[in-house]
């Protein structure tokens, strides 16, 4: 079985107007750096616009105030929001970012979901998958070429040389977060790997939606036996249970802010979204259960349990969510790297930290 790498995920967002922004990106900058001392492959960043679910509207940004700060781990936006940016400018930030990461770069595509960012932007949703793809094009012909001409039916370029060219001339590794067929039949074309949440419903929806990746695979010439996969998994590493209730209520607000920002009318106060409890929300204790929290043990065999099904080059973690300290997002993450992944060594390709003494009395106790 092949070894997933990993990646660390990014949010960035607000708990609530007590929560101070530079603090957030604070946290984010030592936990990329500590992700990078424990063998992550990458580090992945939000691009969201106008509440407090993210205070990144620019990954790129954040790519290039990272790139001075680490050397080894790669670097990417997830995603870039293509419908949002205009793509003659895009191709040439995505070229700089490169440049200053030294060629650890990579691109995280997509689509957009929030109606409240479409209509502030003023673009039609149901366009966005087309100008995607229109954007795609133009990136891969600017990165590849240097040179970009392109006649669409969202976009128009007229013949541009570019004076920025990616490090070492070879375009980005790109990962798409779509999962339309003409977009993943796209994703299969360029061998480019599909990349999904698994939200709070457990192990069989992300089944499904592998097999539903699979299909519009094929259709675009890949086979599906070799298809590359990033799955992206909430993990916190804990043996408070306390603790471990208050990340699952975090999770919970997590999956009540995708469903709100998702609807077609936002309901918020100033930039703060305001949550509703979902219309089939489970109780707080299916949170704990299908989340990866707890005891380093619990969380190894969680996570090899998913990693055996779905077969993931890449495995994604959500490490920090807004309503969680800083303090404790970095000792879950320290926790994560010197407990957990070297029980997870057969199935994760990353750092070799020595191991601790083996965990099973605490799991006994948090099992109880």
């Amino acid at each position: 079985m092949r070894r997933a790498k990993l990646g660390l995920f990014n949010l960035m967002g607000l708990r609530d107007r007590t929560s101070a922004p530079v603090a957030v990106l604070r946290t984010t900058v030592d936990a990329v750096k500590m992700a990078e001392d424990f063998g992550f492959d990458i580090a992945w960043f939000a691009e969201h616009h106008f509440t407090n679910h993210s205070i990144c509207p620019n990954a790129l940004m954040m790519v290039s105030h990272l790139a001075g700060q680490t050397a080894r781990i790669r670097l990417g936006p997830a995603v870039l929001a293509l419908p949002f940016h205009n793509p003659l400018r895009l191709v040439q930030e995505v070229a700089l970012a490169d440049l200053l990461a030294s060629g650890r770069l990579a691109l995280g595509l997509g689509a957009g979901y929030q109606p409240y960012e479409f209509d502030r932007f003023g673009i039609d949703p149901a366009e966005k998958h087309a100008r995607m793809l229109e954007i795609w094009d133009i990136l891969e012909q600017g990165l590849t070429t240097g040179r970009v001409e392109h006649s669409g039916v969202h976009y128009a370029v007229k013949p541009t040389e570019l004076s920025m060219r990616p490090f070492g001339l070879a375009p980005p590794e790109i990962f798409v977060a779509s999962r339309a067929p003409e977009v993943v039949r796209r994703a299969a074309r360029g061998g480019h790997t599909p990349f999904i949440g698994f939200g709070h419903r457990g192990l069989a929806p992300a089944l499904a939606a592998r097999a539903g990746l699979e299909a519009a695979w094929a259709e675009g010439g890949g086979d599906p036996a070799t298809m590359p996969l990033a799955v992206q998994r909430f993990v916190y590493v804990t043996e408070d249970r306390a603790q471990a209730e208050l990340a699952a209520a975090c999770v919970r607000d997590f999956a009540r802010a995708y469903h709100t920002l998702g609807a077609a009318a936002l309901d918020k106060d100033g930039a703060f979204v305001r949550l509703m409890p979902l219309n089939d929300e489970p109780p707080l204790d299916d949170f704990l259960e299908t989340a990866v929290i707890g005891p380093a043990e619990h969380c190894a065999e969680r996570l090899a349990t998913e990693l055996t099904a779905l077969r993931p080059t890449h495995l994604c973690c959500m490490m920090g969510l807004a309503g969680i300290g800083r303090q404790e997002t970095l000792a879950s993450l320290e926790r994560f790297g010197t407990e957990v992944l070297p029980l997870l060594a057969p199935l994760v390709d990353a750092g070799e930290p020595a191991p601790l003494p083996g965990h099973a009395p605490a799991l006994a106790a948090w099992r109880g």
